[in-house]
């Protein structure tokens, strides 16, 4: 997706956002700002992609922070709360007439948690309040019928943020169990935003329900293409599917040509709405052959 003009003021928000997540100074965060202000300045263009801009603002953000993870204490609330909800979603999806659709509709829901921005729930406890709203909107764009006709070879799933990672796995799971695939995740090498990176996904015992791991890399909103491994390259120009969570992604991956792709997600943004030609507010899955 190519950055917008409505693009700009939510990437600043994020940045304060995290200024405020790890200290109090606001003077510094004052500094810290005009900086962000001149790089974005600098580097600003409705021709390039908005995760590509976004990767060079947070880049330099956590460098004038001098943090690793601001979102660290979040990602890990996000995960214990998805936890909690996990064995009365899992009760659901057992007793569903489409095990796989109830479980991307979980996970979908899960998306919400994507803190500092608009349209998103504003704390990982927000989640127990509204996780079964969303649930019961269903799935507003629904591509699924189409989707499980791919679902052979080699699929790869790409993660998206903590705490919906966890139903991930609940989808990882009756993916492996009812499709003869080779089934590959693929998660963060490092710490950006809200995202589950490796250690993350080992931690909830993805080994155990994959066939593969592996990452994006380098540190990037979505994936940065020009630093993945060649090996990954290679995976996902003859895979049979991609599967993408989450708003980074979709941003990341709509500027290239991969196909066949499975966007699953909760439309937080006007410009992805725009972009996708769905509704704000709503839970997609969507596919692009």
């Amino acid at each position: 997706m190519k950055m917008k003009p409505r693009c700009v003021p939510c990437l600043l928000n994020r940045v304060l956002y995290e200024s405020n997540l790890v200290m109090d100074d606001e003077r510094k965060k004052t500094e810290i700002m005009k900086k962000i202000l001149e790089k974005m300045a600098e580097i600003y263009t409705m021709e390039r992609g908005s995760a590509e801009i976004a990767t060079e603002i947070h880049s330099l953000a956590y460098h004038l922070l001098g943090v690793d993870d601001p979102y660290k204490d979040l990602k890990e609330r996000s995960n214990r709360v998805a936890l909690q909800i996990l064995p009365e979603v899992e009760k659901r999806v057992a007793e569903s007439e489409d095990m796989l659709e109830e479980a991307i509709l979980a996970s979908i829901a899960g998306n919400s948690v994507d803190f500092g921005i608009a349209g998103s729930a504003s704390s990982p406890e927000h989640l127990l309040t509204k996780f079964w709203d969303y649930m019961e909107e269903g799935l507003a764009y629904n591509d699924i019928e189409e989707m499980k006709k791919l679902l052979h070879g080699d699929v790869l799933y790409f993660t998206d943020n903590c705490g919906e990672v966890v139903f991930d796995k609940l989808v990882c799971k009756i993916l492996k169990e009812n499709y003869d695939i080779h089934l590959t995740l693929v998660c963060k090498e490092v710490p950006i935003l809200t995202d589950a990176t490796y250690e993350d996904v080992i931690a909830l015992g993805f080994d155990e329900v994959v066939d593969e791991i592996m990452t994006t890399g380098s540190f990037a909103v979505g994936v940065d293409f020009h630093k993945i491994s060649k090996e990954l390259e290679e995976r996902m120009r003859n895979a049979s599917l991609i599967i993408s969570k989450g708003m980074a992604n979709y941003e990341a991956f709509s500027e290239t040509d991969y196909r066949p792709i499975a966007y699953l997600l909760r439309i937080k943004c006007e410009s992805i709405a725009e972009d996708m030609g769905l509704k704000q507010g709503t839970n997609v899955v969507k596919l692009y052959k």
